[in-house]
């Protein structure tokens, strides 16, 4: 009678170990799982931010505006210019998605950085950062023209 009551306890320990280990395991794939999708939202709007610039050629601001002094006054400074034209197509507005919050910085004129914030469903990370920096497509052409 001992030894069944023995082997029973060992059982229940045991099971009670897998127990808490398939609880574990389910939490991380549900930590993982939004964090992909914290991700690819950041990669996504990362992506259309530099598809937006690879648009705005010289030719691209000529045909804009139909005034050949608006690359002039696209380079005086570029990465306002960009910003600009990203909050005109609607992109430098929206964030990729709710759990993140975003910071556009033109202060310095050749590049323009994003900065990503979010917090991370990890308790024990915390806030995370992604920076991009956006030296703007159409600013090789402002040389030309001093």
């Amino acid at each position: 009678m001992i030894e069944t009551l023995i082997a029973g306890l060992i059982v229940a320990g045991v099971m009670t170990a897998v127990g808490r280990f398939g609880i574990s395991a389910m939490a991380a794939s549900h930590n993982q799982s939004s964090r992909n999708s914290i991700e690819a939202a950041v990669n996504d709007h990362i992506q259309l931010v530099q598809m937006q610039d690879s648009y705005l050629t010289a030719d691209a601001i000529a045909a804009e505006s139909g005034l050949n002094t608006s690359l002039e006054t696209a380079c005086q400074n570029p990465s306002a210019f960009l910003m600009n034209h990203l909050q005109r197509e609607d992109i430098a507005g929206t964030a990729p998605s709710p759990e993140v919050s975003m910071e556009w910085d033109s202060s310095d004129q050749s590049l323009l950085k994003l900065t990503y914030n979010f917090e991370t469903p990890e308790s024990s990370i915390g806030t995370e950062q992604r920076m991009v920096e956006i030296n703007p497509n159409f600013s090789s052409q402002c040389y030309s023209l001093q």
